[in-house]
């Protein structure tokens, strides 16, 4: 016990059962490079190409609408001046004359009976402004009786007035006559025994000229 006491605490040599130090890696660095391995450098060129690329298609696209519109204005003017086929004096003396007659003549007893009939009326009403508008109504008959058709946009009285106004000198009275029925029938004014004779003798000066 003395000798183990001078000779100190005693130390026992094991095998070491510490694992071998892992390899080392080495930490990446920030470079140059981008994602993938591919420099930016490459990318900033790679955009400038689509620019450019996206630029030259607006270009084209914008010389081929150009070419288009100056060939359509091009076929239009083109279409303008295209020579007309002359035609001969005979061709055109007879699309004269069939404008000449395009206008149907209206059959005159039919309007002679309307007179008539409208003279009989401003006659036999007891009120002097329905007769005047029987009167006139009465010509619009005739005129409608007489066969030449009424335009699109003519009213009756426009009708009447051109047929009545096919013989000539007969404005005035025609025009007197319907100044009297639209005073009566839309203006509100109450007829008189002086506004029938006008009247009576509107028609009988419109009888004469159509006799």
């Amino acid at each position: 016990m003395l000798s183990a006491a001078i000779a100190g605490r005693p130390v026992i040599d094991l095998p070491s059962s510490t694992p071998p130090p892992l390899p080392v890696m080495p930490t990446p660095t920030r470079s140059d490079s981008g994602l993938g391995g591919i420099p930016q450098q490459r990318d900033a060129s790679d955009e400038t190409l689509a620019v450019i690329g996206i630029i030259l298609v607006l270009i084209i696209v914008t010389l081929i609408v150009v070419g288009l519109v100056l060939l359509v204005r091009a076929l239009i003017r083109a279409w303008k001046d295209r020579p007309l086929r002359r035609q001969d004096a005979a061709d055109v003396d007879v699309d004269l004359a069939v404008e000449s007659v395009a206008e149907p003549v209206p059959d005159a007893p039919a309007v002679r009976r309307g007179i008539a009939a409208a003279r009989d009326a401003i006659t036999r009403r007891t009120d002097p402004g329905d007769a005047i508008i029987a009167a006139w109504l009465g010509l619009e008959e005739a005129a409608a009786d007489a066969g030449a058709g009424r335009g699109i946009s003519e009213t009756p009285a426009e009708f009447t007035l051109r047929i009545l106004r096919q013989r000539s000198g007969i404005d005035t009275p025609t025009n007197r006559l319907l100044r009297l029925y639209e005073g009566v029938r839309f203006g509100g004014h109450a007829a008189s025994e002086s506004d029938r004779t006008a009247a009576a003798d509107a028609l009988s000066a419109i009888e004469d000229v159509w006799r």
